[in-house]
């Protein structure tokens, strides 16, 4: 297995622990009301559990599993592939913070672009070698 795909998917497995920690906490208050403002941790849960462990698992999985490159036999360059990894879990991480006011609630708007960015990084390192098998 691939090092971006190693470090995605480990990651995405400490995103799912905090999702379902988030989301028990959440649950539990729905039991004890008086516990009530746990439910400011909905947004983060969310971002958790969606874009942490959902969309990183799926991008570090299909890095793996997409064909390589006919001739070379390589999945692309690799320093992308850890800049996209970089860049994802930085904008969570941005996204995470300015959710529990560390930052500026404007802050999410770069860490959904980190975000993006991410996931045009792992489509342009997948589109060729897609396209290398039609040829």
């Amino acid at each position: 297995m691939p090092t971006p795909s190693r470090w995605m998917i480990k990651a995405s497995m400490l995103y799912m622990l905090a999702g379902f920690v988030i989301g028990a906490l959440i649950l539990i208050s729905k039991v004890y009301p008086e516990s009530s403002s746990v439910w400011s941790l909905l947004s983060i849960h969310i971002e958790v559990s969606i874009f942490g462990w959902i969309i990183q698992l799926t991008m570090g999985t299909a890095y793996w599993i997409l064909p390589r490159y006919l001739v070379d036999k390589s999945r692309g360059n690799p320093n992308l592939a850890m800049l996209m990894v970089g860049v994802l879990n930085v904008g969570i991480l941005i996204n995470v913070a300015s959710y529990l006011d560390i930052i500026g609630s404007s802050a999410t708007i770069w860490g959904r672009l980190l975000e993006i960015i991410a996931v045009v990084l792992f489509v342009g390192l997948h589109w060729n070698r897609a396209v290398s098998y039609n040829k």
